[in-house]
């Protein structure tokens, strides 16, 4: 992309140039915010926003060393909004047209750059750690149709980031110290390496904890040389030292400076390091191919193990589907299975596509939730909040993935811009959601907590019920604001977006946030698929050897969690707790594309297989269950905190930090800290930990499309960091139980059934009169395992308990690769037993008497297999070796069950657990019926289930208990030196 450099002089927006270019892209200009003078001795007010020290030398940087056109505009607003979150100039512009905020004077400026070059695409800025400096940028972007570029964002820690600055050739003075007693006055002027190399920096560091980067403000800087300057050096001829007060704080005053012309040898100086990273993904794909090729060798996966049919069949039927409201106290609701209330059809009179019919039915589901959330926010109004604020998490499923970008554009309509809920979307597969519909949605969402986030605090009255408008007038706030505000422990919603491209963690386009974090207490990620941050493209596994080869999926996964655990540690839970690991994963789901069971497919033996109508899965399972493990134990190679500064990362093995990302746990040694970690752990045998909580259960399905053609995409819900360190994180014991009851048929003689005998389970549709008369099956049909496993946060405050059920096929059985109908089994108990033991399973010490109960449910996800998955070779479709030229061919689909009947079933079940329950009164949790091609359970453990066992259905069930969580957070947090309940 073409882009414009928001530029100060200092080492961070000129080195985030160099990080810009060597990402390809293009720089036409730069652009600068000059400080008004306000004395006869030049001094002026500091900015909350932009650099200020060096302004006088920018101009000749850019036009003269740089040699592009600058563009500058002097800075007449104040810092008015200084609210973490910028949401535009609330206040009425001056008489003379000028802003009143500071940052409308940036979005002047830049809209004057984009007039003089209508072809720039992006800004690229400076931003390290400054959320207040970066969502500015960000809003302004926005507002003009532009990409932010933040290269350096969360890029690495303090001491890294000004090694990589320093190292590629950047030579900087000192033009700013407000950092006494260590960096003084006497520092001005001095070059930033040698404070460096002098190991002054470092001393400070150690001494007084100051920012080695000077991302605290310790210090600013006037860049004199580097390798984009072609044309010549900055030589300071003539500088004054200006002293504010008596205690070393200071600015360097540059009254004249000239360019030095630079030799030819000089201008290709140091520019071998602006390729030494060019191929970053390169880079990077090497590294986690060969992780992940040590961690398929120290595991043992091998491509020889057992595959697993994949022939589920039922029918297709059109039904009319309401959508499940879930409110739960405490102002935490879910709403699920949106749908049309029509599938709109091709006719002969309308030439539209799918596309533009999957638009239509996204804007009736977005008519039909409007007046949802209208009833259920009645009781809260609010003249300033849009009832879709509240909305935190959408699940969008579609038939066909291809169908996004036309509904974005509404999407982004009705959600904004700003503070958008975070989001996963996944396309099921024509034909799979009921009557041939295309487009499906959930949401959760907190009452108040769009107004929440959107409310300055300190525009509150003192009751906090009310606030003051930029009018002058009074306004009312709702309840749950109003409330939320009072609470000094805890925020009510606090959300991560960034939305500038940097080397974090992916930019959020859609739009839609990285995470949302409950309460303090939950943190809710969006999906996240391999991508490169800095380059937004799928990575892809280096060329390796075919004994040990690393698959797109494999290294796209491995992608996918690290892209995941970096944004747990860009959190920030409103209340000073930073931070967050992959370990504190309560509920995970992980997607496959039909793509990555192809890739599989291509590999040998796979390819020279007999067995025609066999596919992969155990392969897929199992290599995945491998991948996601060992990302977990090494939090995705992210060492929590090290960004922030709370802890040192020299090491590319996170398993040297303990759980707060101390380096030795604090000792001063590997050795002495594995001593005395063993020690304490003999020593409190009865601590309540159990080697069963480092286990992370999974939930893993297949369908057929992930955004961007990726073939693996990762979701999580996580406890906050705050909540981890006072709260227990575990695992539930793995309970597995079979299913005995059977359908009462008369007399136990005959059952009829259509002739084919081709249903998974008896749907209640009508067929034709003409059957013929089935046998019952006897008592050697297979069984149907439940198997289940909760992880969970606290006793009784918050759990997913993931349950499977799994048919049984005996190893003796000569077609046990054909799987049998189930419709001797009771899918209505077979339902209410999994629901039943979710529930008992989220009890702490896997007893009976479980903390929760119906109404502690907030949502239930029921995954089922949908369709016939078969290799075209069965069916003569390809030929007999599989190549990768097969790829997206190699697999025939046939969708052919939309979960009708179970939605029915389910809903009968959860109505009659709620009218049983003890309260009588019960709300039905929200439920969501998703047709998927397979289904795996990862218990994380190696106590897993059977490799004959094939699993049907699986259900995640979200049990939360928010007050009584916050409750046990406010008594422990802090109060608990151990950090465990």
């Amino acid at each position: 992309m073409k882009f414009v450099s928001l530029v100060s002089g200092g080492k961070d927006s000129i080195y985030s140039i160099i990080e810009a270019q060597r990402h390809n892209h293009e720089l036409l200009c730069c652009a600068h915010l000059a400080p008004p003078i306000q004395d006869s001795n030049g001094d002026h007010d500091e900015s909350y926003m932009y650099q200020t020290a060096g302004s006088e030398a920018v101009r000749r940087q850019v036009e003269e060393c740089i040699g592009v056109p600058f563009y500058t505009r002097t800075i007449s607003g104040k810092s008015c909004n200084t609210a973490l979150v910028y949401h535009g100039d609330s206040d009425a512009p001056r008489v003379d047209g000028s802003p009143n905020d500071e940052v409308e004077d940036l979005f002047l400026l830049l809209q004057h750059v984009t007039r003089c070059h209508s072809d720039i695409e992006a800004v690229a800025s400076g931003a390290i750690l400054s959320t207040y400096q970066r969502t500015r940028i960000e809003n302004v972007c926005s507002r003009l149709n532009l990409t932010s570029l933040a290269y350096l964002w969360r890029m690495d820690h303090q001491a890294a980031v000004l090694d990589s600055i320093l190292d590629n050739g950047i030579d900087a003075v000192l033009v700013r110290v407000a950092c006494p007693p260590g960096l003084t006055c006497r520092h001005l002027g001095q070059s930033l390496r040698s404070l460096r190399d002098g190991g002054v920096l470092k001393s400070l560091h150690q001494k007084w904890g100051i920012n080695v980067a000077g991302e605290g403000g310790e210090y600013e800087t006037l860049v004199v040389d580097c390798p984009i300057f072609k044309h010549g050096r900055l030589v300071l001829e003539e500088t004054q030292v200006v002293e504010d007060g008596e205690d070393g704080v200071g600015v360097l005053r540059i009254h004249k400076c000239r360019v030095q012309k630079k030799e030819q040898t000089d201008c290709t100086h140091h520019h071998h390091n602006l390729d030494e990273q060019k191929d970053y993904n390169n880079a990077l794909d090497k590294h986690l191919t060969r992780r992940l090729q040590q961690m398929r060798n120290s595991n043992n996966m091998h491509s020889s193990e057992t595959w697993t049919p994949s022939s589920y069949k039922s029918v297709l039927q059109s039904l009319q589907i309401l959508p499940n409201v879930r409110i739960m106290i405490g102002g935490l609701c879910h709403i699920s299975s949106i749908v049309s209330p029509t599938s709109f059809m091709q006719t002969n009179n309308t030439h539209h596509d799918d596309a533009q019919l999957a638009v239509q039915e996204f804007l009736s589901i977005l008519e039909k939730l409007r007046k949802i959330l209208n009833k259920i926010s009645s009781q809260s109004p609010s003249n300033k909040n849009k009832p879709q604020n509240d909305i935190f998490y959408v699940h969008l499923y579609l038939s066909q993935i291809s169908y996004f970008a036309s509904i974005n554009q509404h999407y982004k309509q009705f959600f904004g811009m700003h503070l958008p809920p975070s989001r996963s979307c996944v396309g099921l597969g024509i034909n799979s959601l009921p009557a041939g519909r295309r487009v499906m949605m959930d949401c959760t969402l907190q009452l108040g907590s769009g107004e929440y986030l959107r409310v300055d605090e300190t525009s509150m009255t003192s009751s906090a019920t009310t606030r003051h408008c930029d009018d002058g007038s009074m306004q009312e706030i709702s309840q749950f604001v109003s409330n939320a505000f009072k609470n000094k422990h805890h925020s009510l919603r606090k959300t991560l977006h960034v939305q500038s491209m940097s080397q974090w963690a992916p930019v959020c386009i859609g739009p839609y946030s990285q995470a949302n974090v409950l309460r303090s207490s939950l943190v809710f990620l969006a999906g996240m698929i391999g991508l490169v941050p800095e380059s937004m493209q799928l990575i892809r596994p280096s060329v390796s050897d075919n004994e040990c080869r690393v698959l797109d999926w494999e290294i796209q996964l491995y992608q996918s969690w690290r892209n995941a655990a970096a944004v747990l540690d860009g959190l920030d839970d409103g209340r000073g707790v930073l931070g967050g690991k992959l370990e504190d994963c309560i509920g995970g789901l992980v997607y496959f594309s039909l793509g990555a069971l192809e890739a599989n497919m291509a590999c040998s033996p796979a390819r020279n297989c007999e067995n025609l109508d066999r596919l992969p899965w155990n392969i897929l399972w199992k290599r995945a269950e491998c991948v996601c493990q060992n990302a977990i134990a090494e939090n995705g190679g992210i060492v929590m905190g090290s960004v922030d500064g709370l802890a040192v990362s020299n090491s590319l093995d996170p398993n040297l930090y303990d759980e707060d990302g101390v380096l030795y746990g604090g000792y001063e040694d590997e050795e002495t800290w594995r001593e005395m970690t063993a020690s304490a752990t003999s020593a409190t045998p009865d601590s309540g930990e159990n080697e069963n909580d480092s286990h992370v259960p999974l939930l893993m399905v297949c369908l057929q499309e992930l955004p961007m053609n990726a073939q693996a995409e990762v979701e999580l819900v996580c406890a906050s960091r705050r909540a981890a360190s006072c709260l227990r994180v575990w695992t539930g014991a793995l309970v597995s139980h079979p299913v005995t009851t059977v359908n009462d048929y008369n007399n136990d003689e005959s059952l009829l059934v259509p002739s084919d005998c081709s249903m998974l389970w008896d749907t209640g549709y009508d067929y034709p009169t003409q059957v013929e008369v089935a046998t019952v099956p006897n008592c050697n049909e297979p069984k149907v395992w439940i198997t289940s496993v909760a992880r969970a946060v606290g006793n009784g405050c918050a759990c997913v308990s993931t349950v499977a059920a799994d048919l049984d096929i005996e190893e003796n059985n000569q077609n046990m690769f054909q799987l049998p109908s189930l419709s001797h089994v009771d899918m209505e108990d077979v339902l209410s037993e999994m629901i039943e033991s979710a529930i008992i399973t989220a009890a702490e010490k896997g007893g009976a008497d479980s903390p929760f109960s119906i109404e502690h449910v907030l949502n239930v996800r029921l995954y089922y297999v949908a369709a016939v998955a078969s290799s075209r070779k069965a069916h003569g479709g390809v030929s007999k070796t599989i190549d990768e030229s097969d790829l997206g061919s190699s697999i025939q689909v046939d969708m052919i069950d939309d979960g009708t009947t179970l939605r029915t079933l389910l809903h009968a079940v959860l109505a009659s657990k709620c009218k049983h329950h003890r309260t009588k009164t019960a709300m039905i949790p929200a439920y969501t019926v998703v047709p998927v091609l397979g289904i795996y359970l990862s218990t994380g453990s190696s106590s897993t289930k059977v490799s004959n066992n094939v699993t049907f259905l699986a259900m995640q069930i979200t049990l939360v208990d928010i007050i009584r969580m916050e409750t046990d957070m406010w008594i422990r947090y802090g109060r608990d030196n151990r950090g465990k309940s």
